[in-house]
């Protein structure tokens, strides 16, 4: 009765929930109104699919029991950095994921594959969903597992006053009573983790809004004698994670979560229940086979039974019949007697009527059969008559024709039927005789005989080719070798020397054709090859002003980190020993403080912090204002924190913590900068070598369109950067395409190098990608002056160009024309001043296909 490893893995994939996963700038706003459109209790903060973070339903309670403005914020600077998470293939079970669960305190626990990529989440309401342990959840009563210590609230308390209380107690929920006294109270609503998500999303005012207003109504409680299964059926019907529980007089005696409900899941106890189970089944099966064993005794007794009684009834019609003969020799005796011989005569009349009536149904048969047989005669010998004349027919064509033709049979009989052989064949030589030779020919290595027993035995036709040597030449014969009879089978052969020589003759043709289209496809791909090289060779100065801007980032950035710790390495443990106990606290507060992004507000915002912050200072009359407010912001202090620090700021030794709380704020933004410039380099590195990488095998692979377009863009990136504005609108139905991906790589290349060119590497470049009547179209548009009539049948020329010398060579669109000749697609370009199109169409075969996969 065990789970198997393939039972497993397909329980955890099924509890593997897909909350929202978001990058870490995302706005704070945006995430908690993804999270309440999805009814997600957390999101998932992701980077390149690697995980990073988490943000759940209590991170939002804790935000607004705070009072903290989400305007401007991202969900990197609130969320849970390097949660807690677990591969897919170590998981285990169930039971291991719920030990995580309970051990870690958490509800959340993030699930990856072998390559660190996410793939979902798994909660406490994902594993009750897919578990129904009915039976067990029935044993237990939810007043055995509920929650007794629940924090209540009355309904004129504001919802900031139960977004506090929730982050204080580390509660997912509070129960709204009308009287908040601690005897017999009387829940009128709930207020959970997810209405505060909401009323976040909605922009509610918490401060301003009473309880009664915003909580949960009407409330659906539970007795406190139901079961589990009820609660758990109850949850799923109502969609909903937590049950209040009251007494029979309707007065709140706890809570059951969907954490205390997996707690009832205990697998000891789980197992010990499995153990009873296997064992009544064993009883049953017991019992089962000893009432089986006793229906199959009792059948066996039935059957002797009805033996004897067949016995017994074949003994008593063989006395009837000795009791009937006797009976007749009696009435012989008695024929003096008159009554018994009328009734002898009433005997005989009746036999005498069964009699005629017998006879008379035996003629009729007799007649019918009679019938059957003149009209069996009369098939016969119709079929003799069509016999006769095929044989005529048979025998006229077999002299007709001009093949060998002979009959076999198992023993190694072999009878040559006539056939015209002489109208076609050499007057110098006997073919028949030479085939038939051959059967007997030890040296024969095709074994002829082996082919007919095949035909005997298979009843299959044969057929093959053979040749017989006549002197010092070689005569080709096509047979066919069918069945004749049940142990004999006909020969057929024709003469097929001609059609040989003209297939030699075709296969040399062949061959050479072959060989010219090879030497075509190695030229076309060295030109292709050429042609992006040069193409390549454009992008060096733009590539390597890409990565030495990066380079430079990375190596101010180590250099900052160097000077600090040469500088502060010998002063920070002297630092540390002179700060007090609440200095040292307001010290690492500031480190808290100094991750927060500011990089990303404007010059305009962040003198707006500034002047708020200064004011504020001011206000606290603290010296030097306008200096020290710069430095607060630089280490993340704004005016919404800064009251926490006004002691710090108003001690003495505040300068030099300040100072130093400055450096490593400088370290940690260098340590940013660093990240930063190595993903851009990586980037720029990764679709260089995509660019630059030839696939030699000559073979179809699939691709993603959009993806090859992207590489050439990232390599065009120096050149787009100064003026150009790139606009991508990619249809979110895309498949993957079998093709050629390095040879479509140089068309877009080809495109988007010709376009920003006759732009001037000024205004806007469109691409269009859609996925449209079994097609991939791509369209790329440019804002240049256009393509002039008088030269718009000659742009596909080889060697046209209208650049000047050693700026092009004219082939760059005879290659993507034949590129896209070779994918069956079509090219199209339209042009007018100021708009310049070129689109290429891709067919998709349906077999080839490859849907886009779902996403997380």
């Amino acid at each position: 009765m065990s789970i198997t490893v393939s039972d497993s893995q397909s329980f955890l994939e099924q509890a593997i929930a897909k909350p929202p996963v978001l990058p870490p700038d995302t706005p704070l706003k945006v995430a908690i109104a993804a999270m309440t459109e999805a009814r997600a209790s957390c999101i998932l903060i992701a980077f390149d699919r690697q995980l990073i973070g988490i943000f759940t339903e209590r991170d939002v309670v804790k935000i607004t029991a705070s009072e903290i403005p989400l305007a401007g914020m991202a969900i990197a600077e609130v969320m849970t950095q390097n949660p807690i998470a677990i591969s897919l293939d170590n998981a285990g079970n169930i039971f291991k994921i719920l030990s995580i669960l309970r051990s870690a305190k958490i509800r959340h626990l993030p699930v990856t594959d072998n390559s660190g990529n996410l793939l979902g989440a798994i909660t406490g309401e994902s594993i009750r969903q897919i578990l129904k342990p009915g039976d067990l959840l029935q044993m237990r009563r939810a007043e055995e597992i509920m929650t007794a210590e629940v924090i209540v609230a009355s309904t004129n308390t504001s919802v900031l006053e139960v977004a506090k209380q929730m982050a204080t107690q580390r509660k997912s929920c509070i129960v709204i009573c009308n009287e908040c006294d601690n005897n017999n109270q009387k829940p009128v609503g709930i207020i959970t983790e997810r209405d505060i998500v909401k009323f976040q999303a909605a922009g509610l005012d918490f401060a301003g809004t009473r309880a009664a207003a915003a909580m949960s109504f009407p409330l659906m409680p539970l007795q406190a004698k139901a079961t589990l299964w009820e609660a758990h059926q109850f949850m799923q019907e109502h969609r909903i994670r937590r049950l209040v529980v009251v007494d029979e007089g309707g007065y709140l005696a706890g809570i059951v979560t969907q954490s205390t409900l997996l707690h009832a899941l205990d697998p000891v106890e789980m197992h010990a229940n499995v153990e009873l189970l296997q064992e009544t089944v064993a009883e049953n099966l017991l019992e089962l086979k000893k009432v089986n064993e006793q229906l199959q005794k009792e059948a066996l007794r039935r059957t002797e039974i009805e033996e004897q009684l067949r016995l017994l009834n074949e003994n008593l019609e063989e006395q009837i019949k000795l009791r009937t003969l006797e009976l007749i020799n009696t009435n012989s005796q008695l024929k003096k007697e008159i009554q018994d011989r009328a009734t002898a005569e009433a005997e005989v009349r009746r036999l005498n009527t069964e009699l005629e009536q017998r006879v008379l149904e035996r003629t009729v048969q007799l007649a019918a059969s009679n019938q059957e047989l003149q009209q069996e005669i009369s098939d016969r010998q119709l079929l003799e008559e069509k016999l006769h004349f095929s044989e005529s027919k048979v025998r006229a064509v077999f002299e007709a024709m001009t093949d060998i033709v002979m009959v076999l049979d198992s023993q190694g009989n072999i009878e040559v039927l006539p056939t015209n052989t002489a109208a076609v064949y050499e007057p110098d030589c006997d073919l028949v005789s030479l085939t038939v030779e051959h059967f007997f020919d030890d040296d024969n290595p095709d074994d002829w005989w082996m082919l007919v027993l095949q035909v005997l035995e298979t009843q299959q036709t044969v057929n093959f080719d053979y040749s017989l040597t006549v002197g010092d030449r070689e005569i080709w014969f096509y047979a066919c070798i069918s069945l004749f009879s049940k142990d004999a089978v006909i020969w057929v052969a024709r003469n097929i020397s001609a059609r040989k020589l003209a297939e030699s003759a075709l296969s040399q043709k062949n061959a050479e054709l072959a060989h010219t289209l090879e030497e075509l496809k190695r030229t076309q791909q060295e030109l292709i090859q050429s042609e992006k090289m040069a193409a390549l060779g454009q992008l060096i100065a733009g590539v390597a002003h890409e990565i030495n801007s990066p380079l430079g980032a990375i190596r101010s950035s180590v250099q900052n980190i160097a000077d600090f710790w040469a500088e502060q390495l010998q002063q920070l443990p002297i630092f540390f020993q002179q700060l007090s106990p609440e200095r040292q606290h307001d010290f690492f507060a500031l480190l808290y403080n100094s991750s927060t992004e500011t990089d990303n507000l404007s010059s305009k915002e962040k003198r707006q912090l500034k002047k708020l912050l200064q004011r504020q200072l001011e206000s606290e009359k603290i010296d030097d204002a306008d200096s020290l407010a710069c430095t607060l912001l630089d280490i993340g202090i704004s005016s919404n924190n800064l009251e926490s620090f006004l002691p710090l700021l108003k001690d003495s030794t505040s300068p030099n913590i300040l100072k130093i709380a400055y450096e490593f704020a400088t370290v940690q933004k260098s340590t940013k900068n660093i990240v930063t410039a190595t993903d851009r380099a990586a980037k720029i590195v990764f679709a260089l070598k995509s660019y630059s990488r030839y696939d030699q095998s000559g073979s179809k692979a699939i691709a993603n369109i959009t993806d090859g377009i992207d590489t050439v863009l990232t390599l065009y990136h120096y050149q787009i950067k100064h003026g150009v504005e790139v606009v991508r609108n990619y249809g979110n139905d895309l498949p993957s395409v079998l093709c050629y991906p390095d040879e479509l790589n140089q068309v877009w290349t080809n495109l988007l190098h010709n376009a920003l060119q006759a732009m001037g590497n000024k205004g806007v470049l469109k691409i269009d990608v859609k996925h449209e009547d079994n097609a991939i179209s791509v369209c790329i548009t440019d804002s240049g002056p256009g393509i002039p009539p008088e030269i718009m049948p000659r742009i596909f020329e080889p060697f046209f160009t209208t650049k000047p010398p050693g700026e092009g060579s004219g082939l760059g669109l005879d290659i993507v024309h034949k590129i896209i000749k070779k994918h069956q697609g079509k090219l199209q370009v339209e042009s007018v001043p100021g708009q310049t199109q070129f689109t290429v169409f891709l067919p998709l075969e349906q077999d080839l296909r490859i849907d886009p996969p779902n996403p997380p």
